[in-house]
């Protein structure tokens, strides 16, 4: 019999549920995330989601793993911050609410980090043991591998924070407290005061699209709106930036970038490669920026990789 196991990824927007075995996601759903409602409001629909999957296989779960979206002990199975989302969940005790639903062992940590275990482990970073991953969503994750080891750090908080890298420092203020943030410049949460903000807004497709996100970004840049273009060159900047950043802070052979964002690899990796590499202090030779191999399907299989191994 099969061995099925969750994996749950909790982002801003949307939160990634699937079912691994041997490896792969062999189901998955995606639901619209709820922050602002808690986390505790949206258990109840997680735990829905996995039952049906099972349902369908006629499966049994064998074990649960959660990435979150900040700070999380996963010695203890704690959230430790949450960064103005999921205000309720430093209260919650998830191990619990994982047994009382399956009666399974359960593992949590940075969803950021989660992406980088299951790129290092089953995707773009399958050939490296020291590889960092810049995740560009709702905000921007990142986490390193150093000599085939994961960074966590003594307060957990080591290498997930490079969306708060400062690329300007008399910027303008992130949510996190800092100043000049990349973040600040160039996540999804962002870009609607930097769009709403510019005297070309009104004259602008962007003034009436129902969401602006990457997605809108890029399809208006690409259809010539003067403020688009020079939105989506600011996000490419800022991340080039804070690649160079983490280049410099954790000296990878690899760099992967990963997010939604990817499903534009053919326009962001070209320009980030050309950007980063002339301005990093790379003596030893010439990291390789790469794409994404699993998408949406990065923060799943790692956390599933690390409830099954000791990472």
């Amino acid at each position: 019999m099969e061995n099925y196991f969750a994996g749950i990824d909790l982002g801003g927007t949307r939160v990634k549920i699937g079912l691994v075995s041997g490896g792969a996601v062999v189901a998955k759903k995606v639901i619209a995330a709820r922050p602002e409602g808690g986390l505790a409001a949206g258990l109840q629909v997680v735990k829905e989601e996995i039952d049906a999957m099972l349902a369908a296989r006629g499966a049994v779960l064998s074990g649960a793993g959660l990435a979150f979206p900040g700070l999380v002990d996963p010695v203890r199975k704690r959230i430790l911050s949450t960064n103005k989302a999921y205000a309720d969940a430093r209260e919650l005790d998830l191990e619990a609410w994982a047994k009382r639903a399956w009666g399974v062992p359960f593992f949590m940590d940075n969803d950021a980090r989660m992406a980088t275990v299951g790129e290092w482990k089953y995707g773009a970073g399958r050939d490296t043991e020291d590889l960092v991953v810049m995740t560009i969503g709702t905000g921007i994750g990142t986490s390193a591998i150093i000599e085939g080891k994961l960074l966590r750090g003594r307060h957990f908080q080591a290498g997930i924070l490079g969306g708060h890298l400062s690329i300007k420092y008399d910027g303008r203020p992130c949510n996190c407290g800092n100043i000049g943030c990349v973040e600040a410049y160039g996540s999804t949460w962002s870009l609607e005061g930097t769009v709403k903000r510019s005297p070309d807004y009104a004259a602008s497709m962007l003034s009436k699209a129902g969401t602006i996100d990457m997605a809108a970004i890029f399809d208006a840049a690409g259809a010539g709106d003067k403020l688009a273009i020079h939105v989506r060159q600011q996000c490419l900047d800022s991340w080039s930036a804070g690649v160079i950043n983490l280049i410099h802070a954790y000296d990878p052979e690899v760099v992967v970038l990963g997010g939604g964002v990817m499903h534009r690899a053919d326009e962001v990796l070209p320009y980030v490669t050309e950007k980063v590499l002339p301005h990093v202090w790379c003596p030893w030779g010439r990291v390789q920026i790469r794409a994404t191999q699993l998408l949406s399907d990065a923060g799943i299989l790692g956390v599933v990789h690390c409830l099954q191994h000791k990472v």
